[in-house]
This record gives C-alpha cells, structure tokens and sequence, in this order.
C-alpha cells in the first residue's frame, strides 16, 4: 500500500505540476495576445497547435535547472514569488468584491448543475488546493518536525481555504458565471467591468508568479523518489545525493518527465485521472493511520485489517449508489444499508481493536531519540479516519469512467512493477526496519544543533520507511 500511495502522490507532485505549466503557457499567449497585441507569427510560434505547448516546456525545464542547482537557491526563490503571488490573490479578491454585483450569486446553485454539479466542481477545485501535504516531503529539512510539519499543515490548509473561496465568491460576484473564461478569468472579469488597468496587473502577476507551483513540484518529486530509493523500492540511483546535498539524478529524471508531459499532454485527459489518484493516496493514508494507532485483538489476528477492507468496500459502494443509484427504487433500498454497514463497521474497530500503546507497535525504546518532546496525535481515531474515507471515496464516484478506469490502470501497473522490483530489493526482507529507524533519527539529531532550513548539507535523512 505504501508503495501503490507513492505512485499516486507522483501524480499530485509530476503531473499537477505539468498541468500548471500548461495553464501557464495557455496564460502567456492569452498575456501577449490581449494585453500586448502580440503579431499572429509569434502567437503561431507559441501556439503552434496539435497539443503541443512550447511556453509550458520552456518553463519546466527553466525550474528544473534552477533545482539543479540546490535547495538553497529554489527556496529563495519560492519564498519571493510564494509571497508576490499571496499579494495578487488578495489583490484580486479585494478588487472582485468591490466591483460585485449581488445579482451575479442569484441562483446560488445554477439549475444547470445542481447539487451534483455542486459535487463535480469540489473535485475539480479539490485540485486547487493540493500541494499543502507536500510540506511532508521536506520533514528532513524541517526544524522539530514533529512539533511543526502538523502545525505547519493546519496553517497551510487554513489560508489556501480561506483564499481560494474568497476569490471564487468574489471572481463569480464580479462577473457571471457563464461569462467567466477558463484561461484568464480574473483579467478579463476586470476588463469586462472597464478597470483596465487592474485587468493588465492581474494578468501580468498571473504570468509571473505561476511558475512557483512549477517549481515546487520539481522540489517535492525527487525528495519522493528519494524516501522510496531508501527503503529500496525503487532503484538506488533515485537516493543518491550529490556534495550539495541534492539528489541531482532524481530531479533530472523529475524535470524530464514533467517537461514531456507539460508540453505534449493537454490536461483534460489527465484531471480526473490526478484528482482520484490523489483521493485514493489519502484514502490509503487515513487506513494507514488507523492501522499504526490500533492493533487486532490476540483472539482474533487480523481483525482491524478485515474490518478495514470491510469498511473500504461499503464505502465505496455507498458513494456509488448515492451518486448514480437514487434515481431507482434499488438505490433507495442499498444506500441505508450500506451506511449501517460501514457505520457499525467503524463502531466494532473501536470496540474489538485495542489502541496501541506505541505508534505502529514499535518496541524498541525510543526514548533516548525523542526525549521529551511532544508529538501530534489525531484525536478519535477511527472515527476521523474513516469520516476522511468515505468522504474521499464519495468526491471519487463523482469522476468520469475514463478517469477511473485510468486510475486502476496505474495502480496495477504501480503493483506489477512493486512485485517485480520493490518487494525484492526492500529493507523489509533483511529485518532491518527498527534498524534504519534508529539509525535516520540518531543521524538527525546528531544534525540538528545546525540545522538549517536554508541549508543543502542537510537534506531528508529520515524520509524512508516513515513516510
């Protein structure tokens, strides 16, 4: 499962970071086009059709060279445009509010959609807010990582949230909603209620600060690629580092498989394919979670792990009837039953499946590696687990049978290539887990009186069998 859960996270970090390539370069032409009265041979350059967007590669392999070049370098960078971009989103939002017109929010939910149509665009704006979960990626540059990455999450989460709804409330309020384009919404929104000059801030802001997304997932995919060349799951060459401290083969391999896709794949045949995947990785998480904090009674080994798949499955057919099944009287009959059957699935977890006295059962006296120091700990597991999976397993039936038939089409190529390296060449088959354990913390900490978030000496040391 941990492995399966890396593929689908290269979706979120690889691919999405394509497809912000892709918007960028749309965005470009769209910039020079309107704003600048570029000539028809430059936009037939830079658009020269058959899906191949030439401003998308030029910006991949623009961030990929710029992460060759260290950690150091790319934080400094995204640090600039991460806070340039935060001033054009409020920007943006502000101006929308002011020049809001009341009548655009009526009908709230647009006839032609629906509440389904309401669950549709959750999944796709779901997309808008992924990126908060790659600060785990970097747990090996962080200062008390397990004091601040969960902290560093919530506050992540809480001001993507916040901003991400003010501007669609505020974009929709300025212009209709039928009226909105798909490339370039809030600089012609502004153009169209006559405040040129915030159209041309606005679209030039969004061409210089998009990239930082660009950028970021080339910084997150290699340090995935590393976690799992440490535990052996992929081939080594993935966990090498060079005398910066960069691992300079991973983000190579991560540029080139960006820039391919960025340049030649349109989008619109991956979004529901990254969307679930990326569901799916943290469906996969929240069983993981409950598997590390509960343990299988001694009367009955594997409880927890049937109930879990029991579970899993009532779920997802659950969602599946609630999506496509109300309209007939079959649908009416299941729905109840399967919410009781998964209900009472996650009451007999917290009844029969003791809670651990360790995370993941770990016996080994840890104390000398972690002291005193407190950690973060999910409150009401199973319960916030599973409302977390059925949730997900819910947004996913509202994606296309393309998207889903391409998502199980990777996962079983992600098992096949699992069975056919991964599990021969994993630290798990000489006994050696507490060992690599043990061994990443006490080099952390022997790191630590100078560490640096800044640094590019000391990078990702504990991100294997954890993560």
């Amino acid at each position: 499962p941990a492995f399966v859960t890396a593929c689908f996270l290269t979706l979120e970090f690889l691919l999405s970071g394509s497809a912000v390539a892709r918007s960028w370069g749309d965005k470009v032409i769209e910039w020079l086009r309107v704003e600048l009265s570029a000539s028809e041979l430059v936009l037939q350059i830079l658009d020269p059709g058959y899906g191949i967007n030439p401003m998308a590669c030029l910006v991949s392999i623009a961030t990929t060279i710029l992460v060759l070049g260290g950690v150091k370098e790319s934080k400094m960078v995204t640090d600039f445009f991460t806070w340039v971009k935060v001033v054009l989103v409020v920007f943006m939002t502000v101006g929308g509010f002011l020049l809001m017109q009341p009548s655009n929010l009526t009908p709230m939910i647009p006839p032609e959609f629906g509440p389904s149509g309401i669950l549709r665009g959750a999944v796709s704006s779901f997309f808008g807010y992924l990126g908060f979960d790659a600060v785990c990626c970097v747990a090996g540059e962080a200062i008390n990582a397990e004091v601040n990455l969960p902290r560093s999450l919530m506050i992540t989460l809480f001001i993507v949230t916040t901003l991400y709804v003010a501007a669609a409330i505020s974009l929709v309020g300025m212009q209709n909603y039928t009226e909105i384009s798909p490339k370039s919404g809030f600089p012609e929104a502004f153009q169209d209620r006559g405040v040129g000059w915030a159209s041309q801030i606005t679209a030039a802001g969004e061409v210089f600060t998009l990239p930082v997304v660009v950028l970021i997932s080339v910084i997150i995919q290699p340090r995935l690629q590393f976690a799992l060349a440490e535990d052996g799951l992929i081939p080594q060459m993935f966990g090498e580092l060079d005398s910066t401290g960069n691992p300079k083969k991973g983000t190579l391999f991560a540029g080139v498989i960006m820039t391919l896709f960025a340049t030649f794949v349109p989008f619109h045949y991956l979004d529901d394919f990254v969307s679930a995947g990326i569901l799916l990785a943290f469906t996969i998480t929240n069983s993981s979670l409950v598997i590390m904090r509960r343990r299988s009674p001694e009367s009955s080994p594997f409880l927890l792990e049937k109930l879990l798949a029991w579970f899993n499955l009532n779920s997802f057919l659950l969602s599946l009837t609630l999506s496509h099944g109300m309209n007939s009287p079959i649908g009416w009959v299941f729905a109840p039953l399967l919410l009781f059957l998964s209900l009472s699935t996650v009451v007999k977890i917290s009844r029969n499946c003791p809670p651990l006295t360790t995370f993941g059962n770990i016996e080994e006296d840890t104390t000398h590696l972690y002291g005193s120091r407190k950690y973060f700990s999910t409150p009401c597991v199973p319960f916030i687990p599973c409302l977390g999976m059925m949730t997900n397993y819910f947004l996913i039936s509202q994606l296309s049978f393309f998207g889903i038939a391409l998502l199980v089409a990777y996962a079983i190529i992600a098992a096949l290539f699992y069975f056919a390296y991964g599990a021969r060449h994993s630290i798990l088959n000489d006994g050696s887990l507490q060992y690599a354990m043990v061994e990443r913390h006490e080099e952390r900490h022997h790191n630590e009186p100078t560490h640096n978030t800044t640094s590019t000496t000391t990078i990702s040391v504990d991100e294997g069998v954890l993560t």
